[in-house]
């Protein structure tokens, strides 16, 4: 059986417990991500990639969730049109699924996932899509993420 998660417009109030969202700033001002942006001990290098992703369309089926136990980790669009944002809280190491939420995040809003909110990889959708990722790292893969399968499939839509 597949579940079917209806997607929600992204707002800062509803993406909370997951992080922080930061829309677009008005001119002339320079809103500063708090304090989820950040690391644990044990992440000493930040790191800064850039990538380039295919878009997707709705509906997309999620099997896998990922979350990093020692950083936070920020998408800031450079060139995206819309994207996906699934997350779930953390229940005994493993995404809750009773939390589950699913969002359409618009091109000019960038999300700071919190140290180990559980989220779903990156989908652009309408076109691909580019983006600046920041987060610190051990510089050990099996250490800076963590992966769990879904207990059942789930279907992204609007």
């Amino acid at each position: 059986m597949t579940r079917v998660l209806r997607l929600e417009p992204l707002t800062a109030e509803a993406f909370a417990p997951f992080g922080e969202v930061m829309d677009a700033p008005a001119l002339g001002q320079r809103p500063l991500l708090g304090a989820s942006l950040r690391a644990l001990p044990g992440a000493p290098t930040p790191t800064l990639a850039f990538s380039h992703i295919a878009p997707h369309a709705l509906p997309i089926l999620a099997t896998k969730m990922e979350r990093h136990n020692l950083s936070s980790q920020c998408f800031v669009p450079m060139d995206v049109s819309r994207y996906v944002v699934m997350v779930a809280p953390d229940k005994g190491g493993a995404p809750d699924m009773a939390g589950l939420r699913g969002f359409v995040a618009r091109g000019d809003q960038a999300v700071n996932y919190a140290i180990d909110a559980w989220h779903h990889p990156m989908h652009a959708l309408d076109r691909p899509a580019r983006f600046a990722v920041l987060m610190w790292s051990t510089g050990e893969k099996a250490r800076d993420e963590e992966w769990a399968t879904l207990p059942e499939p789930v279907t992204l839509s609007e």
